[in-house]
């Protein structure tokens, strides 16, 4: 860590050595980058929720009594915080199959991921992206994102368009988010929290294992959850034998 923060500050003390308009503007990219490195989990989750903001106005949320919304409500009521995160949840009305949480406790969930699973099956991968929030897993790819937009900034500032990004940086960051893939290990991880989702919710465990089916029958579709979160026989085997050994009653 103290070798990328010396090489951070080398970047931006390299960049400060002139004062020009022109080199003002590789500060600023330098800065962003150095602040991208030491970003406190506060700030990021702040970052999150501008960028959770600008993904909301590029799609289409179902209305309150909306079918979706109105399902989405029923399965999730009890989720409110996940530690000292609070959850919010909107269905965005789109054919993908898809849902995601950022780190600031936004979970979106798309109307074609609802449209091919039952209850049950829906909440396991609820439950499965609110687990990428409690262990950090959302918070450490949007960081990332986050860093990707400093290095498109410094890579910017030599054609002086720093500053024309302002606008676009949260829907980049975004995008950037929403096509990371997680470990492995984050998703096994995550998928046992979905369990232990269902089970607080009184709900069938083995449901995260027919979720994951049912992703993989869908799987050629391409794209959303399938790209993000590609299921796997093992991730199948896995949720079965977590499902087995949890303790719902």
């Amino acid at each position: 860590m103290k070798k990328t923060l010396m090489v951070a500050t080398a970047l931006t003390l390299g960049l400060s050595g002139c004062v020009s308009d022109d080199h003002a503007q590789y500060l600023t990219a330098g800065m962003t980058a150095f602040k991208g490195l030491t970003i406190s989990k506060n700030e990021l989750q702040a970052q999150a929720s501008l960028s959770a903001e600008k993904m909301d106005s590029e799609n289409t949320i179902a209305p309150a009594n909306s079918k979706y919304s109105k399902r989405l409500a029923k399965l999730t009521k009890g989720l409110n915080f996940v530690d000292a995160t609070p959850l919010n949840f909107q269905v965005y009305l789109a054919d993908e199959i898809n849902a995601f949480a950022m780190p600031d406790g936004t979970v979106r969930v798309y109307s074609g991921l609802m449209d091919v699973m039952n209850d049950d099956e829906l909440v396991a991968v609820i439950g499965h992206e609110v687990g990428h929030i409690k262990f950090e897993h959302s918070l450490s790819q949007f960081k990332t994102a986050y860093l990707a937009q400093a290095a498109r900034q410094a890579a910017s500032a030599a054609g002086g368009t720093v500053g024309e990004l302002a606008s676009s940086e949260y829907a980049d960051m975004g995008e950037k988010f929403m096509s990371a893939q997680f470990s492995q290990s984050d998703e096994l991880e995550s998928d046992a929290y979905g369990i232990e989702v269902l089970c607080q919710q009184g709900m069938d465990p083995f449901a995260a294992m027919r979720a994951q089916e049912v992703l993989l029958k869908h799987s050629g579709n391409g794209g959303g959850l399938f790209s993000s979160h590609p299921s796997s026989a093992e991730r199948i085997a896995a949720a079965r034998t977590a499902a087995a050994n949890s303790n719902c009653g």
